[in-house]
């Protein structure tokens, strides 16, 4: 008797808690889509961050106006390579290590609002001038 008890108990509980595991199950499926979503999303993300430009940055020039310069990573090389100097001699110009300036370059991380105006005047400078600044 204690037994026909006992088995008929195990069976009303599977009854009442199946539908509980299958809908727990469910769940567990749908987060886990969900992250593999999240974290494509993510990336993708990512690598449109690097690909797009930077968007155009106000500095205040010497006369006291406001000039647009885009600053992106591009561009920062171009103007390195331009100037023939090596990375480490641009971070020099710009108070920077040499792996802030590789960085730059690398698209990993973005110049702080306080070197666009050393940037910018980068972009205006020629050979001889920053050789000169070097020097110093």
């Amino acid at each position: 008797m204690r037994e026909e008890i006992s088995r008929l108990t195990r069976k009303e509980a599977r009854t009442a808690c199946d539908p509980l595991y299958n809908q727990i199950q469910v769940l567990k499926k749908t987060i886990r889509d969900q992250r593999d979503v999240i974290i494509k999303l993510q990336k993708n993300l990512a690598r449109l961050e690097i690909r797009t430009p930077s968007s155009s940055q106000v500095l205040n020039s010497e006369e006291g106006g406001t000039d647009k310069v885009r600053i992106s990573p591009a561009s920062i090389k171009r103007h390195r390579k331009r100037l023939k100097i090596s990375q480490g001699e641009m971070g020099q110009l710009l108070k920077v290590s040499t792996n802030t300036v590789v960085r730059w370059e690398a698209g990993t991380s973005k110049p702080r609002a306080q070197y666009y105006t050393g940037l910018a005047k980068l972009h205006s400078l020629g050979i001889k001038e920053v050789r000169k600044l070097l020097e110093k």
